[in-house]
């Protein structure tokens, strides 16, 4: 082998070793998780769950380099069905304002929601080391909730409320509450953008708020971002 050829093979292998140490650890990582969460009605237990994955880049103070962090969130909400009393998610995204609102006017304990690419702390690890994790499972206390949005039966969408748990005996039923929400390392586990259920709620908002990160309807009048929060479907933005 010439000198020549040799220094391409070498520039060639460094390139590949720079291209997987780019992959896999520095400043692009991504955490899949399934969020499942169940809750009480009348004494029978529901449960849902969904899988999330958070993609941390671009550097940031998780690797050292004080610089600020990104992320993307793609996937979608966990959903149960209340049958009745109607529809139950656990929100990748949560509106701060509504909750100070609420925890004004009712008098509530609960602590602000996290949003999707923040419950990944419960597991106190860096992005690379998230990416790594295989099997593990922790509980969610309230202290780190997700939001959860609350669609009435047979009500259109812009009647849904962010609710704190401890609200739902009195919002959606006397027989209704929390009973857990887990959070749980899944890198292999598939992964959907657009919820796979048939509600009348959920097609009107994917026509009420089609525009990207939009907060008004086609009326004109501002309305929470329901799109954000249930899925990450491009095709409804």
């Amino acid at each position: 082998m010439t000198t020549r050829r040799k220094a391409v093979v070498a520039a060639a292998r460094l390139g590949g070793a720079l291209v997987l140490l780019a992959a896999c650890g520095g400043n692009d990582a991504t955490f899949r998780y399934r969020l499942a969460f169940s809750v009480s009605v009348n004494g029978a237990t529901k449960s849902g769950s969904s899988i999330i994955a958070v993609r941390y880049w671009r550097g940031g103070a998780s690797w050292g380099t004080g610089e600020a962090t990104y992320t993307v969130v793609n996937g979608v909400t966990p959903v149960i069905d209340l049958g009745q009393y109607g529809t139950l998610v656990a929100s990748m995204a949560s509106d701060g304002e509504e909750w100070f609102r609420r925890k004004k006017q009712y008098g509530l304990a609960c602590k602000k929601p996290l949003t999707a690419e923040s419950l990944p702390g419960k597991f106190r690890l860096e992005p690379v080391a998230l990416a790594r994790l295989r099997g593990d499972k922790r509980d969610l206390t309230d202290d780190s909730y997700p939001a959860f949005i609350w669609f009435p039966y047979g009500q259109p969408y812009e009647r849904a409320q962010q609710l704190c748990p401890e609200e739902f005996s009195r919002a959606i039923g006397a027989d209704i509450e929390l009973r857990s929400v887990t959070i749980e390392a899944a890198p292999d586990a598939p992964l959907l953008t657009r919820l796979e259920i048939r509600a009348p709620w959920l097609d009107e908002i994917r026509i009420d708020q089609k525009p990207k990160s939009t907060v008004y309807s086609k009326s004109g009048i501002f309305k929470p971002h329901r799109t954000s929060q249930i899925e990450t479907d491009e095709s409804n933005r």
